[in-house]
């Protein structure tokens, strides 16, 4: 569910598409702006109190850290700022935006080109937001993704050392030798 700050990211980024960047070349017309995946980061209510979360549009997806409340500038417009995720550590670049207010961007994809459709770009969000964060159904799908690897390497063994019995005892996968 979007909180007002999502929102207005994204409304500003629609305004952006629609009205600065409707004829620039390196727009993939296929998608759309859409915010993805938007939780709470930080110290709960504290000063540095933020929301992470994934921001698509035509020309960029970026994961964006976002302020809960006015960002003070401790950090200059266009300086870099490492931030520990479980996944671990990503650099931000710190923007500042008249409409908008300052917050932090982390590139992703630029140009847009290898999406075909909105679909396969939020799916691709929501990945990277399940890896950055270390989630539960992230951890789930990996390690069932490693069993099922296990079971495939199993069951091959399986396979060989029944071949080399039947070899050994003159038989072959079509009957006897």
């Amino acid at each position: 569910m979007e909180n007002n700050n999502v929102k207005r990211l994204k409304s500003h980024y629609q305004y952006v598409h629609t009205h600065r960047m409707n004829d620039i070349p390196i727009l993939n017309n296929r998608l759309e702006v859409e915010t993805v995946g938007f939780v709470n980061w930080g110290e709960g209510n504290g000063e540095f109190a933020s929301e992470v979360g994934i921001l698509i549009t035509p020309w960029f997806m970026n994961i964006v850290l976002l302020p809960k409340t006015t960002m003070q500038q401790k950090i200059r417009v266009g300086k870099t700022v490492d931030i520990l995720f479980p996944d671990g550590e990503y650099s931000f670049l710190t923007q500042l935006d008249d409409d908008f207010g300052v917050y932090l961007t982390c590139s992703l994809f630029s140009p847009m080109f290898d999406f075909n459709a909105q679909a396969q770009a939020i799916e691709t969000a929501e990945a990277i937001m399940a890896q950055l964060l270390q989630s539960n159904h992230f951890k789930k799908a990996q390690k069932d993704e490693k069993q099922k690897q296990q079971k495939i390497k199993n069951d091959e063994l399986l396979n060989k050392v029944a071949s080399r019995r039947d070899f050994l005892r003159g038989k072959s996968s079509t009957g006897y030798l």
